[in-house]
């Protein structure tokens, strides 16, 4: 007589809301008759108990699905700034407003089993830190490829050539390292300046972030992904990697149909920085003479054009960012 044995999928656990703990510091000051001013505000803050999926447990306890618990502990630190200055010379009016914020979160604690090597740990690294190859550039020939650690699949010149960590011949999962920062700016600011004359006025405002980047990889990115079926093309496949053209500072490796071998494995070479400054808004407008207004019974009014997203500086170009 055979029995199905009993099956748990997932363990009841005792956890509660996670808890933070918030510092900050701030001062806030006015100069030059109050022409000036500025707020600067830094802050620290401690979240403990964060609900996660434990990790650690050994496989030989037989466990299906790992329980969940109050594991992890999240720093976060930063600051946050703005200021504005506001002046009148003759006839013309200034006004600039800036802000700028910078955040850096480090995971403390997230239940995390030991790692074989250093560089692998999560713990000590951002949130959204991005694992991958760190890519040395495209192998020039084939005694390149000889004389290097050993790459999965069809490797030829052209291809992306990965970074040993460990030094063991061979490149796999334990050569996977932190790259990039992930795709949440650290770094968010922006800064604007209206200048006004007898009633006209033109203001432009600027938005940026910095420290965020793109990873490209999937059907969206790879050129022949599933063959000749699909996988997208961009205009930079132009710039590629060909025997008769062997740039080495090529956008795309050697392309060929499907995935043959690690170059769009996530990697540092398709890690692009999605730094960006942006013309958020431009402004001009006139301020209707009370007279004129009071005649048409309009009362305080103006009239204004405003365009929208009008530039975007940025090394990356493939999409918006």
């Amino acid at each position: 007589v055979e029995a199905a044995g009993l099956e748990i999928g997932e363990y009841p656990v005792d956890v509660t809301w996670e808890t933070s703990t918030k510092t900050n510091l701030g001062l806030e000051t006015k100069l030059l008759n109050s022409r000036l001013s500025f707020q600067i505000d830094f802050f620290n803050e401690k979240r403990e108990g964060i609900f996660l999926r434990r990790t650690s447990l050994p496989n030989y306890l037989g466990i299906l699905n790992e329980p969940y618990g109050n594991l992890g502990v999240v720093k976060n630190r930063g600051v946050d700034l703005t200021t504005d200055f506001s002046d009148k010379i003759g006839n013309v009016s200034l006004q600039f407003q800036g802000n700028f914020s910078f955040a850096r979160n480090t995971i403390l604690e997230n239940d995390e089993p030991d790692r074989l090597y250093k560089w692998m740990e999560r713990e000590g690294r951002r949130v959204n830190q991005r694992f991958g190859y760190t890519a040395l550039g495209l192998f020039k020939d084939a005694s390149e490829i000889l004389t290097s650690a050993v790459q999965t699949g069809d490797v030829r010149p052209g291809d992306l050539k990965f970074k040993d960590l460990n030094n063991d011949g061979k490149i796999d999962q334990y050569d996977m390292g932190p790259i990039g920062y992930g795709d949440l700016p650290e770094i968010v600011y922006g800064f604007g300046l209206t200048v006004g004359y007898k009633g006209f006025n033109v203001g432009a405002f600027f938005q940026g972030a910095a420290n965020v980047d793109i990873a490209m990889y999937g059907e969206g990115f790879q050129p022949f992904l599933s063959g000749s079926e699909r996988g997208n093309l961009f205009s930079a496949v132009n710039d590629r990697w060909t025997p008769e053209n062997p740039n080495p500072n090529a956008f795309y490796p050697r392309l060929a149909f499907g995935s043959l071998n690690d170059n769009y494995t996530t990697n540092s070479w398709f890690t692009k920085s999605a730094n960006y400054l942006r013309l958020k808004t431009l402004q001009l407008g006139y301020d209707i003479p009370d007279r004129l207004s009071d005649k048409l019974k309009l009362g305080k009014s103006r009239i204004f054009f405003i365009a929208t997203n009008v530039l975007t500086f940025s090394k990356f170009d493939l999409w918006d960012v």
